[in-house]
């Protein structure tokens, strides 16, 4: 999730025409409680809205708990034309993961999908004393013993964990057999490892930062297509383990939108991701761009769910599983 303060620029290049506004309400309802995870993106979010002058009121409504549950169950169908009182849900994938292991409608077919927005990059770390000095030393432990390590992160079933069982899968190891510890927070998973509860943890790469930089931890890989300043790790992808991933976060719309509604709100997202007002919020809070609109994010979002509950299924986390492999990972041999 995105866990990150939000700075908003101030005078950073806002619409400031004379057009009225997309909306006269919006209410973006975030998945996560005040101050965290994705309530600061959808502040993040408003702060543009009305900056902008792209809606003439917008707010925040929290529905922590679930695994975005919480969020997906009070977003009911449309009421309302959006133009009058439009209503956004954040979204991601721990929220995509949730709905597959309540065994739920998915979110695809709950929502109407409108953008992916912005994506946060992951990073798998150790102690800088670890006698896991590479990745390559990680992930042949896994091959020999995929439980002989304990591996710390977010909360079970969440980002940190279906990445960690797409490592495990890429490295043909056996998912089932995965020692995952998922905490409720990065902070709390961070101490874990300081602990030695945990051997590694996954977790957002740019809140490693500064601990490694102080030399506290040692980054083994990133999740990005390329490497990420700030830390000296390879990507999955230069290890032939061909995997991106990133913590993402978009935005949908209630079931049965009117085509005419859809429209106007993906055109409202395209027009926050061209804001230079969120474009320096990005910047100043570490997010990556990741924008994604209309059908094209849909049929992103439709291959995403497929990947996930597949990870999900092979980590033992689904009670039902009716759909056939889908992906595959290609990978060196490290020994």
């Amino acid at each position: 999730m995105l866990a990150l303060g939000v700075m908003v620029a101030g005078g950073c290049g806002g619409a400031g025409d004379s057009r009225l506004p997309l909306a006269g309400r919006l209410t973006v309802v975030a998945p996560a409680a005040r101050g965290q995870g994705w309530d600061r993106a959808a502040r993040a979010l408003v702060a543009v809205l009305t900056g902008d002058r792209l809606a003439r009121t917008a707010e925040v409504s929290n529905y922590p708990g679930g695994l975005g549950a919480a969020a997906l169950g009070a977003f009911a169908a449309a009421r309302e034309p959006f133009t009058r009182e439009g209503r956004l849900l954040l979204t991601g994938m721990p929220m995509v993961a949730g709905a597959e292991i309540a065994n739920a409608a998915s979110v695809v077919e709950s929502t109407t999908p409108l953008a992916r927005m912005v994506g946060d990059w992951a990073a798998l770390v150790v102690p800088a004393g670890s006698r896991l000095r590479a990745f390559e030393d990680f992930a042949a432990v896994l091959r020999r013993d995929p439980a002989g390590l304990a591996v710390g992160g977010r909360m079970e079933g969440g980002s940190d964990h279906v990445l960690y069982g797409m490592i495990g899968k890429c490295l043909g190891v056996d998912t089932r057999l995965l020692d995952y510890a998922g905490y409720s927070s990065g902070a709390e998973a961070a101490q874990a490892l300081h602990d030695g509860r945990v051997a590694a943890l996954l977790g957002s790469a740019r809140s490693f930062v500064p601990e490694i930089a102080e030399g506290r931890l040692r980054p083994l890989v990133v999740s990005s297509a390329e490497r990420i300043d700030g830390i000296d790790a390879p990507t999955l992808m230069e290890l032939d383990v061909r995997l991106e991933y990133t913590d993402w976060c978009g935005v949908l719309g209630p079931r049965g939108m009117s085509s005419e509604d859809r429209d106007v709100a993906v055109a409202l997202c395209d027009r926050v991701d061209a804001s230079s007002r969120w474009r320096a919020i990005c910047a100043a809070n570490g997010w990556n761009r990741v924008y994604l609109s209309g059908d094209d994010f849909r049929q992103w979002l439709v291959t995403e769910t497929r990947r996930t509950r597949e990870v999900l299924n092979e980590l033992g986390l689904l009670s039902t599983f009716a759909t056939s492999c889908w992906g595959s990972c290609v990978q060196r041999p490290y020994m």
